[in-house]
């Protein structure tokens, strides 16, 4: 619902803009507007749903792994990594200085993440729908270049205002509480 209403807004948004635009400034400011306008809501649209996609599996992956801890909330906040637990089987005074250096070690060389982890992390990154987006953006430029339409002023404003309309957006969703 939340995706629909940012599309239906940006595309009031381009609608009002762009006629006031075609008033004043004429076919190429209004060819950049558009142009700019529609890539940018795309990039935007796209990276905010890859990232939502992205939360959404790691939430359902966090959720099948998450350990029953029985402590309480207080126990949480006063010791969240559990460094003072009663229930630890060795005492600070029967481990060796170098002892408990190389099993801090092999702690961390279990949590290390390694390239398949980051590959997986990072394919939000390379989301068709945005390297799509971003290659629209770039032809479009070129296409205003060489067609001599291309009015840098309406182009970099048509890039920042549907940035500033989702954030505003998501500003007002966040304290309203939708």
């Amino acid at each position: 619902m939340l995706f629909v209403r940012l599309i239906m807004l940006l595309l009031s948004i381009l609608l009002i803009v762009s006629g006031l635009i075609y008033i004043n400034g004429g076919h190429s400011s209004l060819y950049s507007f558009i142009v700019a306008y529609v890539t940018s809501s795309i990039i935007v649209l796209s990276s905010f749903k890859s990232y939502q996609i992205m939360v959404n599996r790691r939430l359902d992956i966090d959720s099948n792994i998450l350990e029953f801890d029985d402590r309480d909330s207080i126990d949480k906040i006063d010791d969240p990594y559990g460094l003072f637990d009663d229930s630890s089987e060795e005492t600070d005074s029967n481990i060796s200085l170098k002892e408990a250096i190389k099993e801090e070690k092999k702690i961390l060389k279990k949590s290390r993440r390694g390239l398949k982890r980051g590959l997986k992390d990072s394919a939000f990154a390379f989301n068709p729908l945005r390297l799509v987006a971003y290659g629209i953006f770039v032809l479009g430029f070129f296409w205003l270049l060489n067609s001599n339409s291309l009015s840098i002023i309406y182009y970099l404003i048509a890039i920042a205002i549907p940035n500033i309309v989702i954030v505003i957006y998501l500003l007002n969703f966040q304290r309203d509480g939708l």
